[in-house]
């Protein structure tokens, strides 16, 4: 990846990684917030992030490590945005949003370790 190509993935990493940490700490995301299931938009938004961590982590280690990394710091960064939410009185932290943020970090991992491999097998042929 070209060192411009490379700063663009980062800046949209760190755009998108503010806007989860915004929404996370509003008193109430209701009017920010499409009409889907809390679950669905936390699983989601989890994906999003993956799929963006793995493309930033992806050309230091391959796919599958860059897959991993990108997992790991969406769930935990996940975490912690829920974390905070104990800071609002309007909001509580939810053992459910954890476990969508993971489902939803785990397929974003997963599905560009699928992409990596479709686009891998298609540039041999």
């Amino acid at each position: 990846m070209s060192a411009r190509h490379r700063g663009l993935v980062i800046v949209l990493n760190l755009i998108y990684a503010i806007v989860l940490l915004v929404l996370g700490i509003l008193p109430s995301v209701g009017d920010v917030a499409p009409r889907i299931p809390d679950n669905v938009a936390h699983s989601i938004a989890y994906g999003v992030q993956a799929v963006l961590l793995t493309v930033l982590f992806m050309p230091a280690g391959g796919i599958w490590r860059g897959a991993f990394v990108a997992f790991a710091v969406a769930l935990v960064y996940g975490g912690l945005v829920e974390g905070l939410q104990i800071l609002q009185p309007q909001r509580t932290v939810e053992l459910s949003d954890l476990m969508a943020n993971s489902v939803g970090a785990a397929a974003g991992a997963a599905s560009m370790i699928v992409a990596a491999h479709f686009f891998e097998s298609d540039a041999k042929r």
